[in-house]
């Protein structure tokens, strides 16, 4: 018998409930009324793995923090929030909120394509950075106006730093 484990993933500020079960080799991810068989292995390099899901073979780069997962695929990074949904009951709700861009990784701002008072639609490039010697496209989760890039091309950052603010939604 199966045990499933209750998760709400948050990905670009939409939650996201699945259920996590063990197989043995790998996991079983319940979600949308599909269930995906997946593992994930060690490749070479720092924070490098392969992930198995459905019989393909995905490369790509992870960072895990307490509340999150960064992954870094395709050239795109994202940042996977994790909730147990009995800590959601205790905290009162999640929201990461979409109007912050945090960096996924430690490392550095290669450009900026949009600035303070700029107009952006959701998935429009705000900046490049570059981390682990891979370069990421980090894009606006919502449409809105660019309030804040408090990093310039060349200058380093931290991990979670904010790389990019959003103004707040006017209602």
């Amino acid at each position: 018998m199966e045990k499933l484990m209750r998760r709400l993933l948050e990905i670009r500020g939409e939650e996201f409930p699945i259920w996590l079960a063990h197989t043995g080799k790998g996991y079983v991810v319940h979600a949308r009324g599909r269930a995906v068989h997946c593992s994930l292995t060690r490749s070479h390099g720092k924070g490098a793995f392969l992930l198995e899901l459905d019989g393909r073979s995905i490369p790509l780069r992870l960072t895990v923090s307490k509340t999150a997962t960064f992954i870094h695929l395709y050239g795109r990074a994202y940042e996977i929030g994790r909730t147990d949904p009995a800590d959601q009951q205790v905290e009162g709700g999640t929201g990461t909120g979409q109007d912050k861009i945090l960096a996924p990784m430690p490392g550095v701002v290669v450009s900026v394509a949009a600035g303070p008072g700029d107009r952006v639609g959701k998935g429009q490039t705000i900046l490049v950075i570059e981390s682990m010697k891979l370069e990421t496209t980090l894009s606006a989760p919502r449409d809105g106006v660019v309030a804040e890039v408090p990093f310039a091309p060349g200058e380093g950052f931290g991990l979670k730093d904010v790389l990019a603010r959003l103004a707040p939604e006017e209602e």
